[in-house]
């Protein structure tokens, strides 16, 4: 018998709706990666973002609605509520990073911001396959090498920060500092959210396994 293969439907529920929630939170990430490659419309794209922003609201609220009325989940009920915050965590930093291309009115963006938009969206995709795989583990180890993939994307993305806030403190703008500064801040605390949601998904597959 394959694991959680016992769940009822109000269990399965739960996880058809992390799922979306992951989803919700892919499809952000692939448009922070269009907004920066291909940088028109912005204003647009990123009122695109911030509707799946708050779709992704409405859907973590669903979760904490959905975990108040059911007595018995399919995993402990405080993992669940850890990957919901941390999914939507992410959403947010995105949200964050986009809104800040339009506030700052950041002429073009760098070459670094793509890197990182890019890593968040690597990061996404394993998020996502994790969540949809959740319902059926059919191998920890499997499971786990998607998590050592995050970290891996995590890592990149701080050497690609680290080299973008040093070119940056070459220039003699005190302004631009700030506001590009504030942008590689978003986009470096989204990769380390997705670790957080990484480490919860492991931790429940050792519990479970």
């Amino acid at each position: 018998m394959s694991w959680l293969s016992w769940l009822k439907s109000s269990d399965k529920e739960i996880l058809n709706t992390l799922e979306t929630q992951s989803a919700n939170l892919l499809r952000a990430t692939e448009l922070l990666v269009d907004l920066i490659n291909n940088y028109e419309n912005v204003g647009k794209k990123e009122n695109l973002i911030k509707d799946l922003e708050h779709n992704g609201d409405a859907i973590a609220h669903n979760i904490f609605n959905t975990l108040d009325k059911t007595f018995i989940t399919p995993i402990d009920r405080e993992d669940i509520s850890k990957l919901a915050t941390s999914i939507d965590n992410i959403l947010d930093s995105v949200d964050g990073a986009a809104d800040r291309l339009v506030l700052f009115q950041i002429k073009k963006p760098t070459l670094y911001m793509a890197e990182l938009a890019s890593c968040i969206k690597l990061s996404a995709s394993e998020i996502h396959l994790l969540v949809s795989k959740l319902k059926n583990i059919k191998s920890a180890i499997e499971i786990i090498t998607h998590c050592r993939n995050i970290s891996r994307y995590e890592h990149d993305a701080d050497q690609v920060y680290r080299k973008a806030v040093a070119e940056l403190f070459e220039t003699n703008d005190p302004v631009e500092i700030i506001k590009m500064k504030e942008v590689y801040d978003a986009l470096e605390k989204a990769t380390d959210m997705c670790v957080d949601v990484a480490d919860v998904i492991e931790d429940v597959v050792l519990k479970y396994k």
